[in-house]
């Protein structure tokens, strides 16, 4: 019963009309659901045992408890000096060994915050296609009726033996009513580069949570990978180690200051260091994949050709006169609702639309035609 209820959802959403294209969707559907998946995988403490777990060197589980508490929340740090060093021989781990008062260190003091950034970041992610629907209003939905490809599926013929009228209506509302909507395809396209924006701003932003060690992360990663693990200096080992120092003060017996430095196994970098080599992969593809869509976007606004042949790829040869004589009539954002419907119209339904549409266009530019229309 579940998994009948389960098909039948995944069908009515991935054949509904849409209007956003493949890049967009890539965007606040699939990288929203990368990250709010990640924010689950950051917090899953239990499937690795504590979040961290240091060695006070004091038999007490309380006394370890607080410096456990202690040094996630005010953070660890490893030696700059000893990474990149021989492990076993030179240092117990990478970053992890003695250290002197001059000698530079690197707190590392991200990880209790890593959930919230990565939902912070996936909501961003959804922000433009949030900000699309709010302006867009049900404008195209409204628009495309019931000819969208879905609504044919089935044995239901009610739509397509109507198809005439709902051609009528919607020519009649793209001709006389999208000067309403004038800014209609200026609005998408500003939501198209707000997600460039968004997804560069989020490489920025991370590269800065980490350090500024996130831009070069992946690349550092797959450099080392067939190197010999005892003569590399990983990458990861760095930005998230496992194994860290941590400095706690408490009071002796006597009331004396006693400094304990101890040693911190961090198991939550286990899963962040997984999470951040895809996060890095999968954001530098969707940077380049949309920054090629958006130089595509661009032609297709200052180049009135281009359009022309976009439109005719979704017609079939019976319509090809039509698009050219629609082309030269229609405005920027009546072409892009026409190509938003291609898009989910099935081709000949499309074409023998746009033929219809091409008569009822030559009909409301011509006065005297359209006066006998109206008198009859």
């Amino acid at each position: 019963m579940a998994f009948k209820a389960l098909t039948k959802v995944r069908v009515k959403v991935d054949v509904k009309p849409v209007m956003e294209n493949l890049v967009f969707r890539l965007h606040y559907r699939y990288t929203y659901l990368i990250y709010m998946t990640s924010v689950v995988l950051s917090t899953l403490h239990g499937i690795i045992g504590k979040k961290i777990d240091c060695m006070s060197g004091v038999p007490s589980p309380s006394f370890g408890k607080v410096v456990n508490n202690y040094c996630f929340i005010m953070g660890t740090f490893t030696v700059d000096r000893l990474h990149g060093v021989k492990v076993g021989v030179d240092a117990p781990h990478p970053g992890v060994g003695p250290h002197k008062s001059e000698e530079a260190i690197t707190f590392h003091t991200y990880y209790q915050w890593v959930p919230f950034v990565l939902f912070f970041q996936g909501v961003m992610f959804y922000l433009p296609h949030w900000l699309w629907k709010a302006w867009e209003g049900g404008l195209f939905k409204q628009a495309i009726q019931d000819l969208a490809i879905r609504d044919y599926l089935g044995k239901n013929l009610k739509n397509y033996v109507n198809r005439k009228d709902m051609f009528r209506t919607l020519s009649k509302y793209v001709i006389h009513h999208m000067d309403r909507h004038t800014t209609w395809a200026h609005k998408f396209f500003f939501c198209e580069f707000l997600n460039l924006g968004v997804v560069i701003a989020t490489l920025f932003f991370t590269d800065w949570f980490l350090g500024g060690e996130f831009l070069t992360y992946g690349s550092n990663v797959f450099a080392v990978s067939g190197m010999d693990p005892e003569n590399r200096t990983d990458p990861m080992s760095f930005v998230f180690p496992k194994m860290a120092k941590c400095t706690f003060r408490s009071f002796g017996a006597s009331g004396t200051i006693q400094v304990r430095d101890v040693m911190c196994l961090i198991a939550t970098n286990i899963i962040n260091e997984k999470i951040y080599i895809f996060l890095w992969v999968w954001l530098v593809l969707l940077t380049t994949v949309t920054s090629l869509w958006l130089v595509f976007r661009l032609l297709t606004i200052f180049i009135p050709w281009l359009r022309y042949f976009i439109l005719r790829m979704h017609t079939n040869e019976a319509a090809r006169v039509q698009v050219s004589r629609v082309m030269k009539e229609v405005s920027l954002s009546q072409w892009f609702l026409l190509l938003s419907l291609a898009h989910n119209m099935e081709s000949s339904i499309f074409s023998e639309f746009l033929i219809h549409f091409d008569n009822e266009l030559e009909t409301s530019s011509n006065p005297k035609i359209l006066r006998n229309s109206e008198e009859s």
